[in-house]
């Protein structure tokens, strides 16, 4: 009996014990609202309220254009967008066709097989005042979805009730220069697709389809339609499984294409030569769904991202503007009214214009940042910067961009890491002082030097086996997201 008692004490502490580690453990994540919690519970705040909070610390910008494009323009559902080498937005949509339950069989077949392909121009182009000044696309699309056009003026396009993907020239819009898939139907092989979503195409040529709503993955094609790899699956918890890879946009400027990951409400960056995961970003504001994704260089870096309806959360559907840097929210637009059902968003390479489609109503969206314009004129007044600052030592320390990131996370994550750099800085700190109670001259400003370039805390941390992440994301899983409850089930609209 006493043995009998003494397994059972035994088997408390140890219980006690692995309770206390979780605890610890699970204090590791960020989260990037005060009083949220993972398990879905708000403090005393109603979820109202805390959404409103959220809303007024963000810049509401870019600002809405009342009036664009010309009203008189009669469109169906905007299912993409895309802006050519002038600026110029093309829009493309499904006119009087409509993706609604009985659109597609069990099997994904197209049930229209049979009729005639949209008889009215499907790609409408609009200059910056919203004027109409090109159209075109009739008489070969069905479905339409999504639409990118490249360096050299090529528009690509993908039909969801084809299953294909097609390139166009800019001397020949009735024909494509290459189509891939099979007319009718889908698969999940190298010949095939299942209502591929979007395409992106690098300066190279080379580019990237997101098989979408069936195959739930990423497939990078070389120039001339060879594919070089893929990845991507429906089931799983690491970061290549997909909910519908929605949209796709391009960061050349960081080697990285960012997926719309729409059922699982985040944008997952990878690397463009091989395919590695790289970042995510999400945010509770945002929601458990989100449509679509833009990316602009500019200012360190933006995501221009839409949400939509029918969440688990009744969050607000907008447009969010994220730091890619930090992974912050950094702004919010919107129109008059809210957005209803965004389905893609567009943004000009220095981020002055954003433009929103949605799908019901039928409409389009224009959005202008005018601090780009006022940025852009106090630069030419100002002496130039060097777009990173160096590592230099001396009486202070300055840290580049990434590196104040990556310390910034270490000091956040708490546990370990988190006393380790407290313990690191303070012996610092009390070295610097020590040399100048003895009178010594401050020290020499010298570089850090690693290898060529300056030293670099992330570079540091990362061999050290530390790994970089967003504000949103966690070691376990994609992002510390909201739970997906059951959630009320969409229109079976996209």
């Amino acid at each position: 009996m006493k043995s009998s008692s003494a397994l059972v004490q035994i088997t408390k502490l140890l219980l006690l014990w692995w309770s206390c580690i979780e605890s610890t453990c699970a204090r590791r994540i960020q989260y990037p609202e005060d009083g949220y919690y993972g398990n879905n519970f708000f403090d005393a705040q109603s979820l109202d309220s805390k959404v409103n909070a959220a809303l007024q610390r963000l810049d509401h910008t870019p600002k809405w254009v009342k009036g664009w494009p010309d009203p008189s323009i009669q469109m169906g559902q905007v299912s993409g967008l895309a802006l050519d080498t002038t600026g110029r937005l093309l829009v493309f949509h499904r006119d009087t066709n409509v993706w609604d339950q009985r659109t597609f069989s069990d099997r994904n077949v197209y049930q229209g097989i049979g009729e005639p392909p949209i008889s009215r121009p499907t790609i409408l182009v609009f200059n910056d005042t919203g004027e109409l000044v090109d159209k075109w696309g009739q008489n070969l699309f069905y479905m339409p979805h999504g639409i990118t056009v490249d360096v050299e003026g090529n528009v690509w396009l993908t039909d969801v009730a084809l299953h294909q993907v097609f390139k166009f020239t800019p001397d020949q819009r009735q024909k494509p220069a290459l189509v891939l898939g099979e007319k009718f139907v889908p698969g999940n092989d190298e010949q095939h697709f299942c209502k591929p979503s979007a395409v992106a195409v690098m300066k190279s040529g080379e580019f990237f389809v997101a098989d979408g709503y069936c195959n739930h993955r990423i497939l990078k094609y070389s120039p001339s339609g060879e594919i070089i790899l893929q990845w991507g699956k429906a089931h799983g918890n690491d970061q290549f499984v997909f909910n519908v890879p929605h949209a796709l946009t391009l960061a050349e400027d960081r080697g990285l294409v960012c997926v719309a990951d729409r059922e699982r409400g985040r944008v997952g960056c990878y690397r463009s030569d091989n395919g590695t995961f790289a970042a995510n970003y999400a945010s509770w504001l945002i929601g458990s769904r989100l449509f679509s994704v833009a990316y602009s260089p500019a200012r360190g870096g933006r995501l221009y991202v839409v949400n939509g309806p029918y969440g688990s959360l009744p969050v607000p559907v907008r447009g969010y503007v994220i730091d890619f840097a930090s992974g912050t929210l950094i702004g919010t637009f919107a129109p008059d009214g809210g957005l209803h059902n965004p389905h893609d968003v567009v943004a000009s390479p220095d981020g002055a214009a954003v433009y929103v489609a949605e799908i019901d109503p039928y409409r389009v969206h224009k959005f202008v940042d005018d601090t780009v314009k006022r940025e852009a004129n106090a630069t030419r007044v100002k002496v130039a910067v060097k777009p990173t600052a160096t590592v230099e030592v001396s009486s202070r320390t300055s840290l580049d961009a990434d590196s104040a990131a990556a310390l910034a996370w270490w000091w956040g994550a708490g546990g370990a890491g988190g006393a380790a750099a407290a313990a690191l800085l303070a012996l610092a700190a009390a070295a610097l002082l020590r040399a100048r109670n003895r009178g010594r001259k401050s020290l020499p400003r010298r570089r850090w030097e690693y290898g060529r370039g300056e030293f670099k805390l992330r570079r540091l941390l990362e061999r050290r086996r530390f790994t970089r992440v967003h504000s949103d994301d966690s070691d376990d899983e994609p992002a510390p997201m909201l739970p997906h409850q059951r959630q009320q089930l969409p229109p079976a609209t996209a």
